[in-house]
């Protein structure tokens, strides 16, 4: 029994399909999710940025100096 219903279901849609109708059976609309929220983030509440000094020394000594020669 079920494969009569079956079989009459696909001839169905293929007599809509020979139509030319539109087979969906839900609109697109119903599938579309919302538009998601834009969040923006306030980083300087998170971490401080206060311009900090770099000071790059270079210890040199005889030992570095050693293969220079």
């Amino acid at each position: 029994m079920d494969e009569k219903k079956r079989k009459q279901e696909n001839d169905r849609i293929i007599e809509r399909m020979k139509r030319g109708e539109n087979l969906t059976t839900v609109p697109a609309e119903a599938t579309w999710f919302p538009p998601r929220p834009i969040i923006k983030k306030d980083l300087s509440k998170l971490y401080t940025l206060t311009p900090k000094e770099t000071k790059f020394t270079v210890i040199v000594t005889e030992e570095g100096n050693a293969n220079d020669s």
